[in-house]
């Protein structure tokens, strides 16, 4: 009797010590350090040109070390877009298939407490993004991403309780993924609106969870970024703090613009916005203090700023932890995959084939026997020819592009070329005036970046001059189809774009009048599993195994006219 006895009082001390540590008394402060658009940047330094980076998860980890030393009561969190965007993390998804995703090792132990997919995220197709989310010991969230048929992809929500103190933190992603990621990478995953989502999941989450705080975790930007003609709406933040009451805080990322301020939503609170910018490079820190009396929230402030990252000495922990992993991704780099006949190079793209764009155009040309490939410049990188590595790969072609087969009218091939020409190349009449266009959006014809050069697009698979003699519009003339035979403005050709243009909100694709995002959506036969630099190294590899080296095509398919006129222009350059 007495042993019953001393148990039940020893419970009962025990429940009181867990009742009186639970909180809900007096002043109670939680941080939240959030990231967003990673991009892969895991380790200290690059192993493409082995410089340190300004940002990294490396130099996170120092940080959360001294937060978590000042605050007991840390959430850390992230918005996406963690996939794709270094040699790390391509190396992992495409290379390493028995160790486990590198993407949730580093997220593991950094402690995430939640996430949600980015655009990019999904783009890496579901092989890729179930492999991470597996692995997470965290919740991956998304309240707008359902399955066609089955209801709910991810969670909606997630109840994270610090102190007694509960804070729900709902994830969601732009819905601009339904038009930006081809379809069948997709698959049957759709992305709802956000502002329409919130507003449905919102008064759920507060009458079931009756929860403290509420903590809004976007993949979208800030403002803009319309569809216009979809009546889709990529960026969504302002509208959702403004129009959907409820929220104390929105984390965001997508659109890499590191923003911190205030929106009044419709019942007059001040819904705190914050953006971490991408890369690692800084974090948004939001600081949350709650105030109770009699176990009731009295009181809640909600404050936030953007530490700087770049100052930190990456964590040696984490170094140790991942550096045979880290030495794996640098030897891979270092590896040669072949050797190169002649050298790679982008200039003179405005003026006609480079070796660079012939490359290019080689591997769309033969992703699903394409009839024309349409292409913009990616790099101002020139390869030399030699010996190629996987480092020469990424230099070459530096982003993840898919590429997608896509049915196309003659006379939108036309319109296409025609609109390019337009953007870079004024009339000349006499050999005087000045051929590139000085204003606009390739500015001055002595400094024109890279930027700039990914709006110009040329085309294989057929023969064509662009005389700049005539007026815009009048411009392009397409002879022939490369075999000779006819081109016909009527005509439907299988036409591959990379994803970029084929489905990128800012692609320039998608600025030629009378080409519709809806009609080049529809009329899409297939997209690739892989990016083009998956081919290309492949290429390499093929031709090594057989003791060839790797040979660039010379389609010579076009040019500019009057060659005088060039050749004038080009020697007082």
């Amino acid at each position: 009797m007495g042993k019953k006895t001393n148990g039940l009082i020893l419970l009962l001390f025990a429940v009181a010590i867990l009742t009186g540590c639970s909180g809900r008394r007096g002043t109670v402060t939680i941080r939240v350090v959030a990231t967003s658009d990673v991009h892969g940047r895991f380790y200290a330094n690059d192993c493409i040109d082995g410089s340190e980076r300004e940002g990294s998860m490396a130099k996170l980890s120092a940080f959360l070390k001294r937060e978590r030393d000042e605050y007991r009561h840390l959430i850390y969190l992230d918005a996406g877009d963690i996939l794709a965007g270094s040699i790390e993390i391509y190396h992992d998804i495409t290379a390493e298939f028995y160790e486990p995703s590198l993407a949730a090792t580093v997220y593991n132990m950094l402690g995430c407490d939640a996430a949600v997919f980015g655009n990019h995220d999904i783009k890496v197709g579901a092989e890729v993004y179930y492999r991470f989310l597996n692995g997470c010991n965290f919740p991956l969230l998304g309240a707008n991403l359902k399955y066609d048929n089955y209801g709910d992809f991810l969670p909606p929500h997630v109840i994270i309780e610090k102190h007694g103190v509960k804070i729900a933190v709902v994830g969601m992603t732009t819905p601009a993924v339904n038009y930006t990621v081809p379809a069948d990478i997709v698959g049957t995953v759709t992305v709802s609106d956000i502002v329409e989502s919130a507003q449905y999941w919102l008064p759920i989450i507060r009458e079931n969870e009756d929860p403290d705080v509420v903590i809004g975790l976007l993949h979208s930007g800030y403002d803009n970024g319309r569809f216009d003609e979809l009546g889709v709406e990529e960026n969504t933040v302002r509208r959702l703090a403004a129009e959907v009451p409820g929220f104390d805080c929105l984390i965001y990322g997508h659109d890499h613009i590191p923003y911190k301020g205030k929106v009044t939503s419709l019942d007059g609170d001040s819904v705190l916005v914050i953006n971490p910018g991408p890369y690692a490079s800084k974090a948004a820190v939001i600081t949350v203090t709650a105030g109770f009396r009699k176990r009731e929230l009295q009181e809640l402030s909600v404050s936030g700023s953007l530490a700087d990252l770049s100052s930190y000495e990456p964590d040696p922990d984490f170094a140790r932890s991942l550096n045979s992993r880290y030495e794996t991704v640098c030897n891979y780099a270092d590896s040669v995959i072949g050797v190169l006949d002649v050298a790679l190079d982008s200039r003179g793209a405005l003026w006609g084939n480079t070796t660079a764009m012939d490359y290019i155009h080689y591997h769309q040309m033969r992703f699903q026997a394409a009839e024309i490939s349409i292409a913009t410049p990616i790099s101002s990188e020139r390869i030399e020819a030699g010996n190629f590595t996987i480092r020469d790969a990424f230099r070459f072609y530096p982003f993840e592009n898919n590429l997608v087969s896509v049915m196309m009218k003659g006379s939108e091939i036309e319109s296409i070329l025609e609109f390019s020409a337009s953007q870079f190349y004024n009339t000349v009449t006499d050999g005087t005036e000045q051929l590139l266009r000085p204003a606009g959006p390739i500015g001055n014809s002595s400094s024109i970046g890279l930027q700039t050069m990914k709006m110009f697009m040329s085309a294989a698979g057929i023969r064509y001059v662009i005389d700049v003699t005539k007026p815009a519009g009048q411009r392009v003339s397409i002879i022939s189809m490369s075999d000779g035979t006819p081109f016909v403005p009527d005509k439907y050709y299988r036409t591959t774009f990379n994803s970029h243009l084929a489905g990128d909100a800012y692609s320039p694709l998608y600025q030629v009048p009378g080409i519709a995002r809806d009609d080049i959506r529809r009329r899409t036969v297939t997209a690739s599993g892989a990016d083009l630099r998956y081919y290309l190294i492949t290429d390499f590899f093929v031709r090594q195994e057989t003791g060839k080296n790797v040979v660039v095509p010379d389609y010579d398919n076009w040019r500019i006219i009057p060659e005088k006129t060039v050749n004038r222009y080009l020697s007082n350059e």
